[in-house]
């Protein structure tokens, strides 16, 4: 588990650092999203994210086929290199898509062939999860293998309309797959419990996590579809590996419904994306369109239209997106009866909170939104050291294993939570009960008095833990504090020249 989220956290600061190198590059080229009728934006923002989030991928990909334990995944087959070439394929063809606006027929020729790499040369469906049908002719395997790749490309694509929206719903689906991926693999008698599709729902979620703090509105960047369909392409070959998986008895072995799982878990995970993708498609045949044309019928731009605000219709679609991806996947793990009963309870309650009216008209202007749901200079101040904290650690965390093996993970993780959450909650603390004053000298020697003393609780309640005794536990804490502090300095100086800024401008008005 360790190791998957180290290379998950290893894809995310990559595509973190790249996606602002990207956003410079894209707005110098004049690569935009134009305002037209049918957005939601309303001022031109970069696109071509997705070259950033490959990046991330491919870098961790690398990474984890020369990590020990994981790169048995690797050994003795081409199938993992061959999804990448597929993903290569697909970004470049939706890059060519975000700088020309390719049409639409085009496109889909193009994800037909990045689905026939990975069909060809990769993984491919060899049963059908329903009773174990096996599918003999090799055509038969690439066809459906590349109907499943492009329908979930599409539904991805589809669903990608409002800032964050289609990175958090892919990062909710994506931790649930992983979970149930990883624990079918790790509790089976077998000499070897990697596995692919584990391994692509992990580096699934790295990419998601490191380019939302650029995409959460208002948005930095967009991702295009050079990002959607790369994760639309990963999630439809992680369900293509689980399905492959159901004649080996892996499955077998869920407390639930566990023959029908590989078919649910894709299902289920995307059940959102998949019935906007339906709806589309029926509405814009009804109306004599092409099922491709673009228009503002989705169910995010529904909500809009109920009069939630961005953030909340894309909040409302996470919530929605959790309940139904761990909802379903459930039932790999717990007995079907209770589970049902308590999906029969939730649903008609979820649903009533999304219909009423106080769900959406409880956040007001911003001045009457309670603290915590206003910006602040304190809040800003987290992202970077945050960023910059976790790509120390996770530098050292691949430094651990090549010099000592998988336990020096452990004492890695254990020291940069110490850091996140001493340093971290300082912040947030003081962004509820300091909002209006960021830059005060009480507030900031608070600052520093936080930290020193949450350190050294914090160190006394861990001080009996066996890692804490490891050297390379107190590495990992030197370094990471360390990092975070210099990270914190940057920002806290780039804000005091805003203020400065304003100042002066103010001083010259009243002049």
């Amino acid at each position: 588990m360790f190791l998957y989220v180290l290379i998950a956290m290893l894809a995310a600061v990559v595509t973190y650092a790249l996606t602002g190198v990207v956003r410079v590059l894209a707005l110098r080229w004049g690569i935009v999203s134009p305002v037209r009728e049918r957005d939601v934006h309303t001022r031109t923002v970069p696109r071509l994210g997705g070259l950033a989030m490959l990046a991330g991928f491919a870098v961790a990909f690398w990474a984890a086929s020369q990590t020990l334990w994981v790169r048995q995944i690797f050994m003795d087959t081409a199938q993992p290199w061959a999804v990448l070439g597929g993903a290569a394929l697909i970004v470049a063809v939706g890059a060519v898509d975000d700088v020309v606006d390719l049409n639409s027929w085009v496109k889909l020729v193009g994800q037909i062939a990045a689905a026939m790499v990975v069909a060809v040369w990769g993984p491919r469906m060899t049963f059908l999860p329903l009773g174990s049908i096996p599918l003999d002719p090799p055509w038969l395997q690439i066809g459906l293998t590349v109907f499943v790749i492009v329908l979930t490309v599409n539904a991805i694509n589809f669903v990608d309309g409002l800032d964050g929206l289609a990175a958090g719903v892919a990062a909710i689906g994506g931790v649930a797959f992983f979970l149930t991926a990883y624990w079918v693999h790790r509790n089976a008698v077998l000499p070897n419990y990697t596995d692919l599709a584990t391994l692509l729902m992990a580096l699934l979620v790295g990419i998601c996590l490191g380019f939302l703090p650029h995409n959460a509105h208002p948005a930095k960047i967009f991702m295009g579809d050079s990002g959607s369909m790369l994760l639309g392409l990963l999630m439809a070959t992680g369900a293509v590996v689980a399905t492959g998986q159901v004649a080996s008895g892996l499955y077998d072995r869920a407390e639930g419904i566990p023959t029908f799982i590989p078919v649910v878990l894709p299902i289920v995970v995307l059940v959102l994306p998949f019935l906007d993708l339906v709806l589309a498609v029926l509405r814009r045949t009804a109306s004599g369109r092409s099922p491709f044309s673009a228009d503002r019928g989705h169910m995010h731009h529904k909500l809009l239209d109920l009069g939630y605000t961005h953030r909340q219709a894309v909040a409302v679609m996470y919530l929605w997106t959790t309940f139904v991806a761990f909802g379903g996947v459930a039932y790999a793990f717990v007995p079907w009866a209770p589970l049902t009963v308590a999906n029969a309870i939730v649903l008609p309650a979820l649903a009533f909170l999304t219909l009423h009216p106080w769900a959406r008209d409880t956040v007001g202007a911003a001045q009457s939104r309670p603290a915590w749901m206003r910006p602040s200079a304190w809040l800003r101040r987290f992202t970077l050291p945050f960023a910059a904290s976790a790509a120390a650690s996770t530098g050292l965390g691949f430094a651990g294993i090549a010099s000592g093996g998988v336990p020096m993970v452990y004492p890695t993780f254990l020291g940069l939570a110490v850091v996140i959450a001493c340093c971290g909650l300082s912040v947030l603390i003081l962004h509820f009960a300091a909002p209006s004053l960021p830059f005060g000298r009480r507030t900031l020697v608070a600052d520093v008095l936080m930290k020193v003393i949450a350190f050294a609780v914090v160190l006394l309640a861990v001080s009996r833990n066996p890692w804490t005794a490891e050297p390379w536990f107190w590495t990992v804490l030197v370094v990471c504090a360390g990092v975070w502090v210099l990270a914190q300095a940057a920002v806290a100086a780039s804000q005091w020249r805003g203020v400065a800024q304003r100042w002066r401008s103010t001083a010259r008005r009243r002049a």
